[in-house]
């Protein structure tokens, strides 16, 4: 990480000039990044544009007024990255077509906006437009950043995140009522189940990038990364996350050995699952794990079984069509307080449910149709497609990351897609261009 900070040092200390400028005005904070922004393009440091979203919007999930500025300028970020990539479509050479699967469900979903709430209108079409140029602007970076840089471009990508992870431990002791929520450790994340699913995925990407390049990080690093992402992970006290990479790796390992193997783990899985399902409580508390593993709230899903009652049957209401982007956000935020009294906090915690909750069955069925085509056309590249997917699924159906666009999670998962489904023709170029160097 040490290295990360030395060859990064204008990066880093730009993210510290942008915090910085957040705790004195929020305005000035998001001022502070627009001009970052426009900065770094003119320089082609297309990089340090990825780092930056990335820091931006980790930034956005603290639940600490100091990062307030995030929260907005993450809005103008991702709109500053469409305007320089349909300006200047001659530096985005390739093929980018991560999107195209889902150009259904997103026509859909602008159809849907006629369904929304009057007073959520606004609010609906940005995150509607957000979610859009997620998947067809955010890829085109990512191909740009391996084609010019290679495997470092992923290392710097998970260093960034090590180096979050480790600022949020540093902080244990400095700050323990900023990095704990209810007991539990959150970093600068802004609750637990965040830095959960920050794990779970940077662990998925991490073991990828490793299967891609080997050679990518020696052996005291992988054990300070794997380290790091443990012990965020006993903190936070995240089952979801627990389990989330325990599928990964078991399905991984039975995978790797074939289709057939992997198919029969996966069925294996689910019957062991709806077993340890009936028994959860009783098999958590044998083994001197219930109060660690918090037994008396599994049942009830730690409030999660009264968010998705209410999602249902909000769903009933508009069950083919939906109420457009964002209506899950603020249904259960205009609805908190009788929530809160029901013992739930927080959103819909299913990623499956806010989409049927935003797009109705017909949405939801398009975003699955699209959802699936890109995770079979990534197992055309690597049996570990299918895993991934599963590990995927699992942690999407109780937090509803998926559903998000600006949140530190779902751009993760389509680095990791994106990685696997290219990997191909990125060597084949880097290989091409080898030999036009050569000759």
């Amino acid at each position: 990480m040490l290295q990360f900070i030395r060859n990064n040092a204008q990066f880093v200390i730009m993210c510290f000039t942008w915090v910085f400028c957040g705790m004195v005005n929020e305005t000035l904070g998001v001022a502070a990044v627009v001009l970052s922004v426009i900065m770094l393009k003119i320089k082609g440091m297309y990089k340090e544009l990825i780092l930056g979203l990335i820091f931006l919007l980790i930034m956005s999930d603290s639940r600490q007024f100091e990062a307030l500025y995030a929260a907005q300028a993450k809005n103008f970020y991702i709109v500053l990255l469409s305007v320089f990539y349909f300006f200047d479509r001659k530096n985005f050479t390739g093929t980018n077509d991560y999107f195209k699967p889902f150009i259904p469900f997103f026509l859909w979903s602008i159809a849907m906006l006629m369904q929304a709430p009057t007073v959520n209108l606004m609010n609906s079409a940005m995150k509607t437009l957000s979610y859009i140029l997620l998947f067809t602007v955010v890829p085109a970076y990512f191909l740009k950043a391996f084609r010019e840089l290679g495997e470092s471009f992923l290392r710097d990508v998970i260093m960034l995140f090590c180096c979050i992870l480790l600022a949020g431990i540093i902080m244990i002791p400095l700050f323990p009522n900023t990095v704990f929520l209810v007991g539990r450790f959150s970093g600068v994340y802004g609750n637990p189940n965040g830095i959960g699913i920050g794990c779970t995925l940077l662990f998925i990407l991490v073991y990828i990038s490793l299967k891609k390049f080997p050679g990518l990080l020696d052996q005291n690093e992988v054990r300070l990364i794997y380290g790091l992402i443990i012990l965020s992970t006993l903190l936070a006290v995240s089952r979801n996350t627990m389990m989330s990479i325990i599928l990964f790796l078991l399905f991984a390992r039975f995978y790797e050995m074939g289709y057939l193997a992997g198919f029969a783990i996966l069925v294996v899985a689910l019957v062991a699952y709806e077993l340890i399902n009936q028994n959860i409580v009783a098999i958590v508390e044998a083994l001197g794990l219930g109060h660690y593993l918090r037994a008396e709230a599994i049942e009830d899903g730690s409030g999660r079984l009264i968010a998705w009652r209410a999602a249902w049957k909000q769903i009933q209401s508009q069950f083919f069509l939906g109420r457009g982007f964002a209506y899950d956000e603020w249904y259960f935020y205009a609805n908190r307080h009788w929530l809160s009294a029901l013992g739930h906090q927080g959103g819909v915690h299913n990623s499956w449910l806010a989409l049927w909750m935003n797009t109705g069955l017909i949405g939801l069925i398009l975003f699955a149709v699209g959802f699936i085509k890109t995770f079979v056309r990534a197992m055309h590249h690597s049996k570990l497609a299918f895993p991934i997917l599963f590990a995927v699924i699992f942690s999407a159906s109780f937090e509803a990351w998926i559903m998000g666009s600006l949140n530190p999670f779902h751009i993760i998962l389509i680095l990791v897609l994106n990685l696997i489904i290219h990997y191909n023709q990125f060597n084949a170029d880097r290989e091409e261009e080898s030999l036009v160097s050569v000759s």
